[in-house]
């Protein structure tokens, strides 16, 4: 009997979910379409300045594909910059970036990762054709904003990076310039 019980259990909460999914899949169909033009392989430089010290330059790859049926945005970056001691190249940045749109919050999000461990939860958002910005807080220390804009016809990706310790001045720290190989 208690077999019996928990096997409707399950059924009838199988029932409810496949009819709840349909709407849900729907509702977030093409949610993440203004975003569309970042889908690809990109390479390029990169160059990053932290504090006082010297910029620093990186080759670039990155590779940006849609999941999940168009339901996430999964991007993969990596930078390669050749050490000037020992003339080797190494990897100097590797991050990962998870864009969805959170259909109870209607609001977008991305989680992004770093190889050390180090994540984020960020905003992120459209401000016009092929044009974003996304950001997060850095606790106890300020904020970090990046702006995006993808030149389709070029094949063209230029993103700058801010931070700002009160959040009204802000000072560039990072630019990068890519271009669609794929």
């Amino acid at each position: 009997m208690k077999n019996t019980l928990i096997l409707l259990l399950m059924l009838a909460l199988h029932m409810l979910f496949s009819r709840t999914l349909p709407a849900q899949d729907a509702a977030n169909t093409g949610k993440l379409k203004p975003f569309a033009a970042w889908i690809g392989r990109w390479q390029g430089e990169s160059s990053m300045k932290m504090d006082n010290g010297p910029a620093r330059t990186a080759h670039v790859d990155e590779h940006v594909e849609m999941k999940l049926e168009g339901a996430i945005i999964v991007v993969e970056g990596v930078g390669k910059a050749v050490n000037p001691t020992t003339k080797q190249e190494t990897v100097v940045h590797h991050a990962f970036g998870v864009l969805s749109y959170d259909l109870n919050t209607q609001e977008y999000k991305f989680k992004t990762y770093l190889k050390d461990g180090r994540g984020t939860d960020a905003w992120v958002k459209p401000t016009g054709d092929n044009a974003f910005q996304w950001g997060f807080d850095i606790p106890n220390r300020g904020k970090t904003r990046y702006a995006i804009t993808i030149d389709p016809v070029k094949k063209t990706w230029h993103e700058t990076g801010e931070f700002s310790a009160d959040g009204a001045t802000w000072f560039p720290f990072m630019e990068m310039n890519l271009t669609r190989v794929d």
